[in-house]
């Protein structure tokens, strides 16, 4: 594959790792998303800022009267899906205008205001599920054989009688609206001290020149063949984190608090249970990727005791754990380049897939580099109404490539899922989300493979898998045992404090990695950096996505139609029903074990395959 031999920057902007970051206006347009396309102007969200206010007061006529007819209880929904889809728009874009540059109070004012909105609009809707929930199962099935409007919310009803027992009265359902703002308060700070606050300092790159450290300069040293740089980097970036490590510390502690009383609130036997039941997931799921893991670690052991010989090292650090062991096959890319690797790798998604995609590429979907303020690395969002985005933090990276694969699997089943899907569906949920986004990551790494004739290059893309099903699944099931962890803790009554959390991380360092490595305190710290620990029980869908990517994967690259048709069905298919019973549809059952065990498995055959090339 030529574009893989291309190890300069040949076109278009690069990111350099010398000097300061630049400053957005100092990137081309080509290189910057769109969000003209959400809002022309500021002044027209602040148009739709008022409708939505206009529009809130009209839900009064509604509260107690969702059981007279089908007739109001369809013109309410219809209202709340209207204006859902406004504050939608309203609230994307002011946090996406705010990831451009965090330093501007403007747009931190501007998305303070649509959170603080969205906190309203759930008050003044939160007596509709307690409504819909007492109306009589027989009536309500009357009102969907008759008023054909209804049938789209079928299976939303049917969810909301399945959680029935969770759903609280109006007026308590109105008090747990009311705390949105301050439910959001812990995550709001740690975005704020993680992307404008935190300064990681100056230190010297390769050749001693001094230059500041940043969060995409780091994931490059971290890779550098330079030990010395790499020891540097990893701690100055640490240390910047352990300046606030009683803040962060007492921060994180607020936000397992938060999902504890919301989980009490809703009588859920545990804040676990409370997340995954809002897809309907069985915590069996969760604690059963934990144990098998746990039961199968020997695979990561081999692998770190694999790379403590290649590199040659007396004792194995964590700034050790990222360099590639084929340093001198290291592949670089544009940006241009790596769209087109991209293109190539997913082709066997097909020719509907790869259209959509391209032009999403040249239509202002995607923010691509870093620039001084930005929102750090990388995500897919987007409104109902406008076509999706991508922001990257782009530096030239073979990650920096599989990233853009990564985020356009997300932007993809948005995309479908838009244009198929109400909007009451329209929100999939992140079990499912990872796996769209992981299949790509697998179809591009099986196409590379397939069209790399170079030895060393396949060297170093053989190890390159092997660090993606480390990181996404290993890493992951480490900070979902963590969270889990965490959480237990804390229901049961003990003290979360900084020093028992970054205990408990060198623990769970020293029983994932082995005997091989040595963890020094400097890096006990990881758990304050790591944003999904603010998103409630986040972190384990990369791993069970990984799992299902690999299973589904497997068969679109054997080119079966059936197999592929069915996966372009589950993309657009949003939340119409459970992420479980979506993924049988697919083709992959995540209630049984042999999903999981399959990517250990893989994993132990490469690690195998990496020993016998290294010879």
């Amino acid at each position: 594959m030529a574009l893989l031999t291309c190890l300069a920057f040949a076109t278009g902007f690069s990111q350099s790792t010398t000097g300061s970051v630049p400053e957005r206006k100092d990137i081309e347009d080509v290189y910057q998303w769109r969000l003209e396309d959400i809002y022309a102007a500021d002044a027209l969200w602040e148009t739709d800022y008022k409708k939505v206010e206009t529009l809130l007061p009209q839900f009064g006529k509604f509260k107690g009267q969702l059981s007279k007819s089908s007739k109001e209880l369809l013109n309410c929904l219809a209202l709340r899906d209207t204006l859902s889809s406004i504050l939608d728009r309203l609230y994307v874009y002011s946090y996406m205008k705010r990831d451009e540059d965090n330093r501007l109070p403007v747009y931190q004012e501007m998305s303070d205001r649509a959170g603080s909105l969205r906190t309203r609009v759930n008050q003044a809707l939160a007596f509709i599920e307690p409504e819909i929930t007492a109306i009589p199962e027989a009536k309500l099935k009357s009102f969907l054989k008759y008023d054909q409007g209804l049938i789209i919310y079928r299976h939303y009803m049917e969810d909301l009688f399945r959680t029935k027992a969770h759903i609280l009265s109006p007026q308590e359902e109105e008090i747990l609206a009311l705390a949105g703002d301050l439910a959001r308060g812990p995550s709001t700070v740690f975005e704020m001290l993680d992307n404008a606050d935190i300064k990681y300092g100056i230190i010297k790159d390769e050749k001693g020149k001094k230059v500041v450290l940043s969060k995409a300069r780091y994931q490059k040293f971290v890779e550098s063949t330079n030990r010395r740089l790499r020891k540097d980097s990893n701690r100055a970036f640490n240390s910047a984190y352990f300046n606030y490590f009683n803040t962060l510390g007492a921060n994180l502690s607020a936000n397992v608090a938060r999902d504890i009383f919301l989980a009490k609130a809703r009588e859920y036997n545990s804040s676990l249970e409370a997340s995954l039941d809002v897809n309907n997931v069985p915590t069996s799921v969760y604690h059963n990727l934990v144990k098998t893991v746990n039961e199968n670690l020997k695979p990561l052991h081999r692998y770190t005791a694999l790379r403590k010989k290649v590199l040659k090292l007396r004792e194995l650090y964590a700034y050790d754990l990222y360099v590639p062991l084929v340093p001198q096959a290291k592949m670089e890319f544009t940006y241009e380049q790596a769209k087109e690797v991209v293109t190539n790798g997913l082709s066997p998604f097909g020719e509907t897939y790869i259209k959509d995609m391209t032009e999403g590429f040249h239509s202002g979907w995607i923010d691509v580099y870093e620039t001084q303020g930005k929102g750090s690395g990388a995500y897919s969002w987007g409104a109902y109404t406008t076509h999706p985005y991508v922001l990257l933090n782009f530096n030239g990276t073979l990650e920096d490539v599989f990233t853009v694969a990564h985020e356009m699997g997300h932007s993809m089943q948005s995309l479908y899922t838009n244009r198929t899907q109400p909007f009451v569906y329209q929100d999939y949920s992140t079990f499912v989300a990872e796996v769209a986004s992981i299949t790509n990551e697998v179809l591009l790494m099986n196409e590379l493979l397939k069209e790399t004739v170079d030895p060393q290059q396949r060297l170093y893309l053989t190890n390159y898998f092997i660090e993606q099903i480390r990181g996404t699944f290993y890493q992951q099931v480490l900070f979902a045992e963590f969270e889990l962890a965490i959480h237990e803790k804390a229901e049961k009554g003990e003290a979360l404090s900084s020093e028992s959390m970054s205990k408990l991380y060198r623990e769970l360092l020293e029983k994932y990695w082995g005997p091989e490595l040595t963890v020094d305190s400097i890096n006990t710290i990881g758990w304050a950096r790591i944003p999904h620990f603010y998103y409630n029980y986040y972190v384990f869908q990369y791993a069970t996505g990984q799992a299902a990517g690999v299973a589904l994967a497997e068969d679109i690259s054997k080119g079966d139609v059936q197999a592929k048709k069915r996966y372009m069905d589950f993309l657009a298919s949003g939340s119409s029903d459970y992420p479980i019973e979506l993924l049988k549809k697919a083709g992959v059952d995540m209630t049984k074990p042999e999903p999981i065990l399959a990517v250990i498995e893989l994993f132990d055959r490469l690690v195998g395959k990496m020993e016998k090339l290294v010879e």
